[in-house]
């Protein structure tokens, strides 16, 4: 006998959000498994019919159940941060299956609010590591679903600390039933209130900076610390091939030109500039507010001390390293030993000792000097202007060289 399982979603809670097909096939169904008890709630009339399960024993419990025709609710709608994906992958060959959907928290909560979902970014906290930081920096809307170590309060507070002062948040909880609760204000604000598990955000960044911008040496304050030129940082970011999710460390990060052209990469990630200069700490500040850069966290100090503490990174730029190149290397490889690393420098000294920790390291290591020149004007005519000739080194552990 052929045997079906029929994946619902079951909406933000209250029955009245259950849509109609959902309610037709869950009333041909011999038993329904769900992940939350408040379902047996939702539906009263079919309290004998629905089991609560854990969502780790729930294949097992679908592979050797003996009933012809499942069901399974789950929160939500099926194709938005749920389980229907994993499931349907391993009962393939177990059961046949349809997937009936629902409506989602994102859907439920944008007409509450009166606002269109099209171009909202869309984050997941609920159990899962990260930070919300990039996400609400380089975007005007984020809906964040929140949960576990990262309730609302929460990533508020992170928001608020990181100097995002002028963003506004909306919390939304229990959603669509009888204690729902909806609380709008600035994060600031936000961050002082408690919060169920499973609440919704929804921040909005007037100010939000549009990561794809280039960055020009114009943008940046300078005073007299060095600073990385644009067209060395074009081709060193481009070695070390900066994803977005990245967890990226800038070592020596001067005015934070490079960190935070970085950071726009990575602008679902974060970025640790390491500095010991306090007056190119004072820069790098202000530079990460002028331009918008608050997944950048400054981190005072000299590498590789300065790595105690900090997540492990999945790649690093190295402009400075105070004479520390080989600790800095041997410390990033020992962390990660997949990390791809670019170091700068403008010295013979500086690339012999650059080059031959690389080695020793046993990284896949490539050498470019860059030899630059920029258009000056002199009265009616323009004039070339050599920079200094810079080396640009990147390794890669074997994972990133494809090895």
């Amino acid at each position: 006998m052929s045997r079906k399982l029929y994946i619902i979603g079951a909406g933000p809670g209250d029955r009245g959000f259950l849509t109609q097909r959902a309610l037709q096939v869950l009333e041909s169904c011999e038993k329904v498994y769900s992940t939350a008890g408040r379902y047996v709630t939702l539906l009263p009339d079919m309290a004998g019919t629905i089991a609560e399960c854990p969502i780790s024993d729930i294949p097992a419990a679908i592979a050797a159940s003996e009933e012809a025709v499942l069901g399974l609710l789950v929160s939500g709608d099926t194709g938005f941060f749920s389980i229907t994906a994993s499931l349907l992958k391993s009962l393939e060959k177990v059961i046949e299956t349809e997937v009936i959907c629902g409506i989602s928290s994102l859907q439920y909560f944008c007409a509450r609010a009166g606002i269109s979902y099209e171009n909202i970014k869309i984050a997941s906290l609920h159990g899962r590591e990260g930070s919300i930081l990039g996400a609400a920096a380089y975007n005007h809307r984020v809906f964040v679903l929140t949960g576990g170590a990262n309730k609302a309060d929460g990533v508020c507070r992170e928001l608020a600390e990181a100097g995002m002062l002028h963003i506004n948040a909306v919390v939304g909880e229990n959603l669509s039933m009888e204690n729902e609760r909806i609380v709008a204000g600035s994060v600031r604000e936000l961050a002082e209130g408690t919060y169920a598990d499973l609440s919704v955000l929804l921040l909005e960044n007037t100010d939000y900076v549009k990561c794809y911008f280039p960055l020009y040496d114009r943008d940046f304050l300078r005073g007299e610390v060095p600073m990385t030129k644009e067209e060395i940082r074009a081709v060193a970011l481009a070695k070390l091939a900066v994803e977005p999710g990245d967890i990226v460390y800038d070592v020596g990060a001067g005015t934070g030109s490079v960190a935070i052209e970085m950071a726009r990469k990575a602008c679902e990630g974060r970025v640790f500039a390491i500095e010991k200069n306090a007056a190119a700490l004072e820069l790098l500040n202000k530079n990460r507010k002028r331009l918008g850069a608050y997944n950048v966290t400054i981190v005072p100090g000299t590498a590789p001390h300065a790595f105690s503490g900090l997540p492990c990174p999945t790649k690093a730029f190295i402009g400075g390293s105070g004479g520390n190149m080989e600790q800095i290397i041997e410390s990033l490889r020992r962390i990660n030993p997949d990390i791809g690393i670019v170091a700068n420098t403008v010295t013979l000294e500086g690339l012999n000792s650059c080059v031959n920790s690389f080695e020793r390291n046993k990284l896949n290591t490539e050498i470019v000097c860059i030899n630059s020149a920029v258009a000056r004007k002199t009265g009616n005519y323009h004039m070339m202007s050599a920079n200094n000739p810079v080396y640009i080194i990147s390794g890669r552990g074997h994972k990133q060289a494809g090895l």
